[in-house]
């Protein structure tokens, strides 16, 4: 393994430990002072219930996007499940299970953050999933009981 990829899978597991253990001091400071934050993209009608969505610029505003998610989202559990670095690039699937305050909704999902590492730091995060659950949930709808 290549020191590069070395230094890139020890910035990316101390962004994901901190994280998912809810350590948001640890986590912002692996970020760039300018990181690249791209949580995914507004689609207006279909997505936009979710406020903390978007590309924003900057530690602060990052801080300032993970405050609204946290204001409307109780996070039950997040936890890593799988880590790829090679280079500068990481890759963390994470597994979260969280609760809507406004609706009492629970959604489950799985999601992949995608990382760039220079010099020690996070200058780029970028986050896929499929959000139809965490839509589901903003808009109070419960999940269908499936038949056996």
């Amino acid at each position: 393994m290549s020191n590069l990829t070395e230094e890139t899978r020890k910035v990316a597991r101390t962004w994901f430990e901190a994280l998912t253990s809810g350590d948001f001091e640890t986590a912002l400071n692996t970020l760039d002072e300018n990181v690249e934050w791209i949580n995914y993209s507004i689609v207006p009608g279909y997505n936009d219930d979710m406020k903390w969505i978007g590309t924003v610029h900057g530690r602060e505003a990052v801080l300032g996007t993970l405050q609204i998610f946290t204001g409307a989202v109780d996070v039950k559990s997040e936890r890593l499940i799988n880590l790829v670095a090679d280079g500068d690039q990481a890759f963390g699937v994470i597994d979260e299970v969280s609760v809507v305050k406004e609706t009492g909704v629970e959604f489950h999902i799985e999601f992949i953050q995608s990382l760039t590492v220079r010099d020690g730091k996070i200058v780029r995060w970028k986050s896929y999933t499929d959000p139809s659950e965490i839509i589901r949930a903003l808009r109070g709808d419960k999940p269908e009981e499936v038949a056996v």
